[in-house]
């Protein structure tokens, strides 16, 4: 794996990046005074997504102003490129405006394949939801009806059986490390792969890892972060996501919320309520989130980019282990 991006990019160089950002939002006579970088804002994007504080003055314009960026950096050009398109056609849609808010783009800079987006800003919905637990999920199920009826269709596309390719090995791992329990998770990948749902004649625009870590409450209204996963696909992917890191919340933190049925439900009768008639719809969510559930437990277990410190991997084991014996 190379070297982290956002720590090998340079003061001057940084600086030039975030000028020409500046002078294409707010015109040529721009002048950035002063910038910080801090790439540990949030504990998510493994490093790689930056928050900069600008400090600038306008042309004519005597005073200082404020601006808060995001800094994403990707390994692929057209994954960065993938996202932007989608960030833009999200921004110039109305339907988005009316329930939900997602970044804008401000600028993309190829040569570090660096996106820059507007810093959003709302409590985390992990914090919210255990505040105003009904209209929260009601607003996320309707969120996720808007995104699903979109007419964006980004070059990436999930399909049910890829998805079953990526779980196999996962599912080998977590037997050689639980052998006790390798009969029912042999069961549980054979009933996945006889039970896997068709892929939609008619494909949504999903987006790809739909979870209290990638949404924010403002306001009354959600706010959508990280589509770096959009995809064409079954909206049941994005609902059976949810459901497995809700139901992951009821284990993890169940101070913030025990009844995971309760939840489950509300989100998904206001998702019904705004989107068209699907009749199969239930049978695919539990299929995606018994898979979702699957890799979940693997992450808790084998992932590299996790708080390495004893106490940290002991909880995820033990949160692992909670887990596997639920599925």
């Amino acid at each position: 794996m190379g070297m982290n991006p956002a720590e090998t990019l340079q003061p001057d160089e940084t600086h030039a990046i975030l000028s020409g950002a500046l002078r294409e939002l707010e015109g040529v006579g721009a002048r950035l005074e002063g910038w910080t970088a801090d790439n540990t804002f949030t504990p998510f994007g493994k490093r790689r997504v930056v928050r900069y504080e600008l400090e600038a003055r306008l042309a004519g314009g005597p005073d200082v102003r404020r601006y808060r960026w995001v800094g994403k950096f990707y390994d692929r050009d057209d994954d960065a490129r993938r996202v932007a398109t989608v960030l833009r056609e999200l921004g110039s849609n109305g339907q988005v405006e009316s329930c939900l808010a997602v970044p804008s783009v401000l600028a993309y800079h190829a040569p570090r394949r660096l996106l820059l987006l507007t810093y959003e800003s709302g409590e985390s919905m992990t914090t919210a939801m255990a505040q105003d637990t009904q209209k929260i999920f009601a607003a996320i199920g309707r969120t996720l009806a808007t995104l699903h009826a979109l007419p964006i269709a980004p070059t990436r596309t999930i399909f049910p059986n890829a998805v079953l390719e990526d779980v196999r090995p996962r599912v080998r791992d977590l037997c050689e490390r639980f052998p006790s329990e390798a009969g029912s998770l042999e069961s549980a990948i054979d009933a996945l792969e006889r039970d896997a749902p068709p892929f939609p004649s008619a494909p949504s625009f999903v987006h790809g890892d739909f979870g209290p870590a990638n949404l924010l409450w403002r306001a009354g209204h959600v706010v959508v972060l990280d589509f770096d996963k959009c995809a064409l696909g079954d909206p049941a992917c994005d609902l059976g996501n949810l459901f497995a890191q809700l139901f992951r919340t009821t284990i993890k933190r169940p101070e913030i919320l025990r009844d995971f049925p309760s939840a489950r439900a509300t989100v998904l009768q206001s998702y019904i309520r705004w989107s068209p008639i699907d009749s199969d719809l239930d049978s695919r969510i539990a299929w995606y989130e018994r898979v979702t559930l699957l890799r979940k437990i693997h992450g808790l277990l084998f992932s590299k980019s996790r708080d390495p410190h004893p106490e940290a991997v002991r909880q995820r084991q033990a949160e692992a282990v909670q887990l596997l014996r639920m599925e």
